[in-house]
């Protein structure tokens, strides 16, 4: 079965995507609060869709195909240029591509030494997924492509050159009749709950290549000749 176009998912067609969506956005927030300028990559409309916080990146630059964006391009060829872009987001894209190690080394590519990449992974056989999987929920839910164990997505990060600077897991406390999700560090017996998905920050530690070169518009991040390109800021 081919995989969804990450343009064309959205949070309420996903194995409990919408419990997971507010809880994902609280975290962002608290993440993103430390930035002062810089450029944002955003690639799936999952992450687009979240309310930023204002006045943090000089740039948002969103990307993926088929969409109104400021970029119409494939986000496993991206047409950035090499250490320019401070950091990305990423909600359940490698979940939904067939080529995820891929896309993650366009987005250490594109990431500045020390620039940061935010993740947000299934955890493979969640409850809400073998629901879904087995006809319980609505029948409208998109099931992920790959099954990324985080034990398996830690090695990529750590062929690339990243280091793992944080994860946070979202469980399903039983305790509650999962009902509620929480973060597991939040939870008093988080141990006895199940984890559904996996929040998780990594920054670039290995230099690539390609020199540094200044970023002082966005005209120097983007290369190519692409149509639909806009240097406004925070779009």
């Amino acid at each position: 079965m081919k995989a969804p176009l990450l343009s064309e998912l959205s949070w309420s067609v996903l194995p409990a995507g919408n419990r997971i969506r507010y809880i994902w956005q609280e975290w962002l927030q608290n993440q993103l609060e430390d930035y002062q300028g810089g450029v944002l990559l955003t690639l799936d409309s999952l992450t687009q869709c979240l309310s930023m916080p204002d006045n943090v990146f000089d740039y948002h630059l969103k990307l993926g195909p088929s969409l109104s964006h400021n970029v119409n391009a494939d986000p496993e060829s991206l047409p950035i240029m090499t250490d320019s872009i401070q950091a990305s987001i990423v909600s359940f894209g490698f979940n939904y591509t067939e080529t995820g190690s891929v896309l993650l080394g366009e987005i250490h590519r594109a990431l500045e030494p020390q620039g940061n990449l935010y993740g947000l992974l299934y955890a493979p056989g969640n409850p809400w997924y073998l629901k879904a999987k087995a006809g319980l929920s609505n029948s409208n839910k998109q099931l992920p492509s790959q099954h990324i164990g985080i034990k398996r997505f830690k090695d990529w990060l750590g062929l690339l050159g990243f280091e793992i600077k944080r994860v946070e897991v979202i469980g399903c406390p039983w305790w509650k009749g999962f009902s509620q999700f929480q973060q597991k560090s939040d939870m008093p017996h988080a141990w006895l709950s199940a984890p559904i998905a996996y929040m998780i920050r990594a920054q670039k530690k290995v230099a690539t290549m390609t020199p540094i070169k200044p970023l002082e518009d966005m005209g120097l991040a983007v290369t190519g000749n692409l149509a639909n390109v806009s240097t406004k800021q925070s779009l």
